[in-house]
């Protein structure tokens, strides 16, 4: 399955572990392919960075150079501007571009969306338990 990983849910994984590392762990093991863009790559890196001045010894490196070797970049060429908060709206434009099923996230500005056409934003929880639906088929 094609899926976009929010800020929150990558960096929960990277440094936390739970439901979030499950979701890279099926993109590192070619489960499902995860796409970003430029932007939400500089994204993830400056959280990352912030995190890691708070949490120094729990940022799993390898895991982040691992994840970043396998993304999947593209350039957004549509404009989204649905999302409560504007900051968000890059996760929709690259989701829809990119033509994925879903997008991953904790953030509830995103959540509050549920589905767009053929689009379903979840947590990490409910998409696995949608990788398990689409296991069983």
């Amino acid at each position: 399955m094609k899926i976009v990983i929010d800020t929150n849910v990558f960096i929960s994984a990277v440094f936390f572990g739970g439901l979030p590392l499950k979701v890279l762990q099926s993109i590192i093991s070619k489960q499902n392919d995860a796409y970003i863009t430029p932007e939400i790559w500089d994204e993830y890196n400056d959280v990352i960075e912030r995190m890691t001045k708070k949490y120094p010894s729990r940022l799993k490196q390898q895991l982040v150079d691992e994840v970043f070797k396998i993304f999947k970049v593209i350039i957004p060429s549509s404009e989204i501007s649905i999302c409560r908060d504007p900051d968000d709206d890059k996760f929709i434009s690259c989701a829809i571009d990119a033509e994925c099923m879903y997008i991953v996230s904790g953030d509830d500005d995103l959540l509050s969306l549920g589905n767009i056409d053929d689009l379903s934003i979840c947590t990490p929880a409910e998409f696995l338990n949608a990788m398990k639906r689409e296991e069983n088929l």
